[in-house]
């Protein structure tokens, strides 16, 4: 978005700081906890409020792994690779735990469950589990036979389920409050998006609307948005609408799924939610064209394909009680990118970028901000560098 003239302030305060950091979702504020947890200051600049993009706008789950099953994620990244995926999701849930994220309101340990609906996806399941048995990891495997009697399993359609026992959900919103509060020397300045950058020597400036901030070093997490102030990650991070649908279903025993569910390669996504309501979403693989987008709104071929999977999977008596969008950061292999950027024309190497998420930042986020901080601060190495697409 642009900055008119009549929007920036001349006289506002220049504040100064070691690190500036763009982006107050997930992966910007755990940045900000692990900066500050080593004496760096640092200050926290967001366009809008914190979690106002899709650090708030998601299903709230905090899952091992991500959206392929693990036979598909290591035969398109490796098999270590994809090892070492899971295990980065499973430090993230056990580094919010404990950081106090059980305490909050939304909070409930609920284990995920990846469905195959039909072929292929029933046997690369079976294979996932043998995979993922085989590299040491906790998952269970059910069919109709075993499975929980909630609406999904007694519609019939699942044929297999993927267990993950020590997934969790819980609120977005009570998620980035929790980051946002375990800072205690960082400033956070909401409306304040960053109009412009300027290069000073040895420091650089970002301006804002209510502040400047003069600082050593920069670190951009805007996810989707990272083309907007970094030219050079245009077709490398990609935003993607993801639209959510929630309703209250008449009977209330359809909202009592046993589960957080991921169905058709995590193309779609159910879980119960709080006052007897279900969330469902996903359908963006379906209009892919359409949704690649970075307009923050619902569209109806979208909504009406998610309640086609209400229908069919849950239940058709209901009432929608809310309907919404959040634009993710698509990397071209789903992992996230941590990497020294230009921004515009600016040569200083003092500017870093994290993001790329893919729709993971719930899983990942936290983990991830705090391991990009300390690859801009001591160069520890990294398995999210831009070096992985050049090769």
């Amino acid at each position: 978005m642009t900055v008119s003239l009549w929007q920036r302030n001349p006289t506002h305060s220049t504040e100064h700081c070691d690190v500036a950091i763009v982006g107050a979702g997930i992966t910007g504020l755990s940045a900000a906890i692990e900066l500050e947890s080593r004496g760096i200051s640092c200050i926290v600049l967001e366009s809008d409020f914190a979690g106002s993009k899709a650090s708030g706008r998601n299903a709230g789950y905090l899952i091992r792994g991500a959206a392929e099953n693990y036979a598909l994620a290591s035969r398109k990244l490796g098999r270590d690779m994809t090892r070492y995926l899971w295990d980065w999701t499973q430090q993230n849930l056990v580094g919010l735990k404990q950081l106090g994220l059980e305490s909050t309101p939304g909070y409930a340990p609920r284990p995920s469950c990846v469905v195959a609906l039909g072929e292929p996806e029933h046997s690369e399941l079976i294979e996932s589990h043998e995979m993922m048995r085989e590299d040491g990891l906790r998952v269970d495997l059910i069919d109709q036979s075993s499975a929980p009697r909630d609406p999904l399993w007694r519609s019939g359609k699942p044929t297999i389920g993927l267990v993950n026992p020590d997934d969790a959900v819980c609120s977005p919103i009570d998620l980035v409050q929790l980051l946002a509060a375990s800072l205690s020397s960082t400033p956070l300045f909401e409306h304040a998006e960053v109009y412009r950058v300027e290069d000073e020597g040895s420091r650089i400036r970002l301006r804002s609307r209510p502040v400047d901030v003069l600082c050593s070093r920069v670190l951009v997490c805007t996810n989707a948005y990272a083309a907007d102030l970094i030219r050079d990650l245009e077709g490398i991070i990609v935003p993607n609408r993801g639209q959510m649908l929630c309703v209250e279903p008449r009977d209330r025993s359809d909202a009592r799924l046993e589960y957080a569910y991921y169905l058709n390669h995590g193309s779609e996504y159910v879980r119960s939610a709080p006052n007897n309501q279900i969330i469902f979403g996903g359908a963006r693989t379906y209009h892919a064209d359409n949704e690649r987008t970075s307009a923050d709104e619902i569209s109806n071929e979208v909504q009406d394909h998610l309640e086609q999977f209400m229908r069919e999977l849950i239940t058709s008596e209901y009432r929608v009680t809310a309907r919404w969008s959040g634009i993710m950061g698509f990397s071209p292999d789903g992992m996230p990118v941590i990497t020294q950027c230009r921004i515009h024309t600016l040569e200083n190497p003092n500017i870093w970028f994290c993001g790329g998420l893919t729709g993971h930042g719930m899983s990942m986020g936290y983990q991830t901000g705090r391991h990009a901080a300390r690859v801009m601060l001591e160069h520890e190495p990294t398995r999210f560098g831009l070096d992985r697409f050049r090769a």
